[in-house]
């Protein structure tokens, strides 16, 4: 009777840790998947406005090339956080706001750096939280990271070429 209920207990702890575990994973998987979607929203919209504007040639060429990239991007994050119940939104949180108003006033030379300088940044952000969701416990979500974080990082690399061109 007594390794009956050994047993018992050691197989709920068990069953109370997997359950832990699992819903740790999917707490992570949301909260990948919705800054995700928040960090591509973001970077839509700047680089919109960016390419919209007269803004020195490689930076209009890389707004133009995230802009696109941004473009395929959001349907499939939207496509995985509904296979994984997580609901997201296209408002952005008031700091990305109001980065996204303080861009929209510039332009060529101005435009220029702070673009590239938020886009290094956002990008450089991004890329750590894809290379962490490319070990999570959620298969959708490390495959999709691992399949994007090329394509980031190339993103990154000319990014950071734009701004070494537009810093004084």
């Amino acid at each position: 009777m007594a390794v009956t209920r050994r047993w018992l207990s050691c197989s709920a702890l068990a069953l109370w840790f997997i359950g832990s575990s699992q819903s740790y994973a999917d707490e992570a998987a949301s909260r990948f998947i919705e800054s995700a979607y928040a960090s591509a929203v973001f970077q839509a919209r700047i680089s919109r406005i960016t390419a919209a504007k007269d803004p020195r040639p490689g930076i209009k060429a890389l707004a133009e090339r995230v802009h696109d990239f941004r473009a395929a991007q959001l349907p499939e994050l939207a496509r995985i956080a509904e296979a994984i119940g997580v609901g997201v939104r296209d408002m952005l949180d008031l700091e990305l706001r109001s980065i996204v108003e303080n861009i929209e006033p510039l332009d060529y030379l101005a435009l220029s750096r702070r673009y590239a300088e938020v886009e290094v940044q956002a990008l450089s952000r991004e890329i750590v939280a894809y290379e962490n969701a490319a070990r999570s416990e959620v298969q959708e979500i490390r495959d999709y990271a691992a399949a994007t974080l090329g394509k980031l990082r190339d993103l990154n690399k000319a990014a950071q070429t734009e701004l070494a061109a537009v810093m004084p």
